[in-house]
């Protein structure tokens, strides 16, 4: 079991790394580890501890979950989704799936509220201005 979720998270952070086109020393110092140790990671030799996962997991703007869990594809989908985004929009989507289906229902109803409220605004500032 240890064997294999230490692969999976191997290719995952392979495959992340090399869509962000970068070598392995250049994410190691961005992430201030030793480029060996993470050459490890990505060889399937160690497990990086709960710190560096975290750090990894901002840097490519990914769910722990999604890293240690996930298939390739679905560690892609989730880093190129959070590449269009501001940091805003990042940590509101973060937020977003953190919430019961129940609460992402009530997230949706106000923002719809305040979308309603700022076009009424704009259209209140077209009109005084125009």
């Amino acid at each position: 079991m240890r064997i294999e979720l230490q692969q999976r998270v191997a290719h995952n952070l392979t495959l992340l790394r090399k869509n962000a086109k970068l070598s392995q020393s250049a994410l190691s110092s961005k992430i201030s580890i030793g480029r060996s140790t993470y050459s490890q990671y990505e060889q399937g030799d160690r497990l990086p501890d709960v710190d560096t996962l975290y750090a990894l997991c901002s840097f490519y703007h990914v769910n722990m979950d999604t890293l240690v869990n996930s298939d390739a594809q679905t560690v892609l989908q989730e880093y190129f989704l959070y590449q269009e985004y501001t940091r805003e929009e990042t940590k509101l989507l973060a937020l977003y799936t953190s919430l019961s289906d129940f609460s992402k229902g009530r997230l949706i109803e106000h923002a719809e509220i305040l979308a309603q409220f700022d076009r009424q605004k704009r259209q209140e500032s077209l009109h005084m201005n125009g």
